[in-house]
This record gives C-alpha cells, structure tokens and sequence, in this order.
C-alpha cells in the first residue's frame, strides 16, 4: 500500500476517533513502529494532525467550501475568459493533464483534437471525450467534488508524463496554492513532478483566501493566468519563484 494511500485512511480513522495512538495506528494497518511514525511524521507536516504524548489528535482544519456543481455557476463569465487564454497554451503540446477545477472544465470544450488528454475529474472527461483522446485517471470516487484520488490514481499518474498540466485552486497564499481535501492536494503534488510545464489557471476571488491543504509551492509552478493583479505581498512571492503571469484584464 502507497504511505498516501494509508495515510488517507489513517486521516479519515482520525477524523472519527478524534485521536489515535501509535499503537491504535500499528493495529489497524498491521505496520511496524517505525512506519508508523513515518505515517505520523507525515501527517503532522502536512498540518493533518498534531503529536500527543504517545500519538496524534486531530488538528482543526477549515470548513468545506460548496460542492462542485454549485461552484460551476459562479463566476461563469470569468471562468470562461480565462479558459479562453489559458487554452492558447495548449499549442505545441500532445499529453495534457486537466484538474478538477469549474475553471479549467470550461477549457475542455476548446481543446483541438490532436492531444491527448487526462483527467482525474469526471466532468473534465465527459468533455474531453467529446473533442480529443480522453483518458480517465482511475480510483477512489470523492463524490462531493467528483474526481477519483487514491493509490491506484497515483499509480497511474507515475507512468505518465505530462507536456503541460493545468491546476486549479481554493486558495492563494504567499507560500502556494491550497485546496480544501488532503487528496486533492496529494494528486497534484503527483501531476506537478510529473510535468514539464505547470499551469495554475484561477479567478482574483481565491487571493488571500483560507484553505487547508497545500498543494504546491510556487517554485512548482511555470505559469499562472489570471483576471487582475495580485496583491503586493503575492506578487513578491511569485516574481522570486520565477513564475510568468498572464493577466486576462
């Protein structure tokens, strides 16, 4: 079993039992003590959870931003704007990744016939499939934001690598992106290191906003098209990444 995979299991035990013992993890995964405090180690970097004497408690995370078809109607004009500029970028490349995001969905009506392209979310692939090769990245099924996640995700992800990939957010920090699902944030860690080209493609209302998991630094990132300038402490943040900007005023 992947550590993503456990640890996704782990969280959600944490999530139930409000906290855990090493011994409690040791038990329920039939893992060693040293694994588990691998596991342990990794859920407190990522903010998960938060070492107790003997274990871990569960760290308060953000409430849930709406589910993903009440995203799809707001903001609409905007979305499609940028989907426009952001689908010149697809010129020159042939394997194309699309995240879950009601921004780049709206890209997936425009692609030209000639790629390839993957996706993870299923609104993104009963587009796709309508212009070019689509390929769906299999797994576990997250029905509240409808994209697949999991070790047999991530083992798909490491046989594939991508020209460019297209990411969306839940928020813009000056550390990164963030996004409101531990697996979310883990299939783009995935999809980033797996791409020569990464394209964050977002609308000015996730600036400054809260989420809980990061996703990506901005050193992951090559490009970021957007509808306005950034704040100033974003704007410095992204200039020393080395990340290019192309704003849709």
């Amino acid at each position: 079993m992947y550590q993503e995979e456990r640890v996704y299991q782990i969280l959600e035990l944490l999530k139930k039992e409000k906290t855990l013992t090493n011994q409690d993890i040791m038990n329920k995964f039939n893992i060693s003590r040293d694994t588990a405090r691998r596991d342990i180690i990794k859920l407190v970097n990522e903010g998960l959870a938060t070492r107790t004497h003997g274990g871990i408690t569960l760290t308060s995370l953000h409430s849930p931003i709406d589910n993903y078809h009440n995203r799809q109607v707001k903001n609409k004009e905007i979305k499609k704007e940028l989907a426009i500029r952001a689908i010149k970028y697809l010129n020159g490349h042939k394997v194309c990744f699309f995240d879950v995001s009601t921004t780049i969905e709206e890209m997936c009506e425009m692609v030209p016939n000639k790629i390839e392209a993957y996706s993870h979310s299923l609104d993104n692939i009963e587009k796709l499939a309508n212009y070019c090769n689509a390929h769906m990245i299999g797994g576990k099924y997250n029905n509240y934001n409808r994209y697949m996640y999991g070790s047999q995700a991530l083992e798909m992800l490491d046989n594939i690598y991508f020209d460019i990939a297209f990411i969306g957010a839940a928020a813009i920090k000056e550390d990164g992106i963030y996004v409101e699902e531990y697996e979310d944030a883990t299939i783009k860690k995935k999809v980033a290191s797996r791409s020569a080209s990464v394209c964050l493609v977002v609308d000015d209302s996730k600036f400054l906003k809260t989420s809980s998991y990061r996703a990506l630094n901005w050193n992951a990132i090559n490009f970021i098209i957007t509808n306005t300038l950034l704040p100033e402490s974003l704007m410095k943040e992204i200039t020393e990444a080395g990340c290019i900007l192309d704003i849709n005023k």
